[in-house]
């Protein structure tokens, strides 16, 4: 049984355990509440599992160039890394294979990695982060601020008029542009190893620094774009802001603390079709546990479990996205889960990320240095491709 069979079988488990307690018109009991959620949490671990290995399939094809098409492609040279490690007379010595200039740092001793290794960082970002990997990305060159128009207010409605009017034609009124800028912001991360596992670790120090940088990259660019406050990072979309979000985007459940199917076919249609089309639901697993059990007037679930790998499950024909980053809490006044255009995020970047190794600086410690250092910015341009759902609390 394939791991992708043995998540649709846990899945099926839980609804069988749903399913009875609601025949029956009873909860679960403590002994069924136990067996669902540990059937959950094993259904999850499969889910990381199964886009694990797609990432690692992925990545072992991966090449830092597109092939022309008319061409095999060349054989790659072996490659060591840009520093690797090498025993001389007993000692540990750190060597560079250097592709472009020397910069200087505090304390001395730094050098540039090699633009392909940017590259597959870059390519490696893309990959791990869902929402990332979906948003509206922007290069800017050269400027202190990107400005972003766009269509404040729509145009009235055309008129009919008899073929010689009365009066003049009056002209629009309505019609108005608005302006969002995205400022540069920093972002960093230093990663120190020991001189000892270098010389002692399986790994090519290359890899080693990629992974680690990448991981906290991910976590940075996925944890804005949800939460961001907008205040020296990206603003989220789960952030209410007349910049990004404003509260007019967001729908109340109609029970307090409870998320019933009719919320979610209201956020559904609190999109315009042209955007609902390319729209995905973006949540917690604490949410979602609660929306797998959900059912429409035909008894069918709203909840669909993808049966090819790599597809996402769907929530009313949508593509589902699952974020940690995502609120969690089930109080009154909190964000539940959101519907979203991503296409509609804009993400800029005035760089690419610039890695730093630094040999000396940490000498002292016996350790080497990796600078990771971006600078970029994003938010929500357009609220109408935007909906959010947020948790009626209880009456007092």
């Amino acid at each position: 049984m394939t791991k992708q069979e043995q998540r649709a079988k846990l899945i099926a488990e839980m609804r069988a355990l749903d399913e009875l307690a609601k025949k029956e018109s009873r909860s679960l009991t403590a002994e069924e509440q136990k067996s669902f959620d540990d059937k959950a949490a094993e259904a999850r671990k499969l889910l990381a599992e199964i886009e694990a290995e797609q990432r690692a399939a992925e990545l072992a094809g991966f090449s830092n160039e597109l092939p022309n098409a008319d061409e095999k492609p060349a054989a790659r040279s072996d490659n060591k890394g840009f520093l690797r490690v090498e025993k001389r007379n007993g000692s540990v010595e750190l060597r560079t294979d250097m592709t472009v200039g020397t910069t200087s740092s505090p304390g001395g001793g730094a050098a540039i990695a090699p633009e392909e290794f940017y590259k597959e960082i870059e390519k490696e970002v893309e990959k791990e982060a869902l929402l990332y990997g979906r948003v509206d990305k922007i290069p800017v060159n050269g400027a202190g601020s990107l400005g972003l128009p766009y269509e404040e207010t729509d145009a009235s409605a055309a008129s009919w008029t008899d073929e010689v009017p009365s009066s003049d034609i009056s002209a629009d009124t309505s019609w108005k542009f608005g302006k969002r800028e995205l400022h540069p912001s920093d972002l960093t991360k230093l990663i120190k190893v020991s001189k000892k596992l270098l010389a002692a670790s399986a790994f090519s120090m290359d890899e080693l620094a990629r992974n680690k940088i990448s991981e906290k990259l991910v976590a940075a660019f996925e944890s804005a774009i949800v939460s961001g406050d907008g205040s020296g990072k990206p603003l989220g979309i789960f952030t209410a802001s007349n910049d990004g979000i404003p509260t007019s985007r967001d729908v109340a459940t109609a029970t307090a603390l409870t998320i019933a199917s009719d919320d979610l076919v209201n956020v559904y249609m609190k999109l315009r079709p042209a955007y609902r089309r390319k729209a995905v639901w973006i949540m917690n697993t604490a949410f979602l546990a609660d929306i797998m059990k959900l059912k429409d007037k035909n008894d069918q679930y709203l909840w669909h479990e993808s049966i090819r790998a790599g597809e996402p499950s769907t929530l009313l024909g949508l593509p589902v996205l699952e974020s940690e980053y995502a609120p969690s809490t089930k109080t009154g006044g909190s964000y539940a889960l959101a519907l979203a255009d991503l296409s509609h995020y804009k993400f800029a970047y005035w760089k690419g990320l610039d890695v730093t190794i630094a040999n000396e600086l940490f000498a002292g410690k016996n350790q080497v240095g990796f600078f990771g250092h971006t600078l970029a910015d994003g938010m929500p341009t357009l609220p109408a491709a935007f909906a959010r759902l947020k948790l009626t609390a209880q009456s007092t």
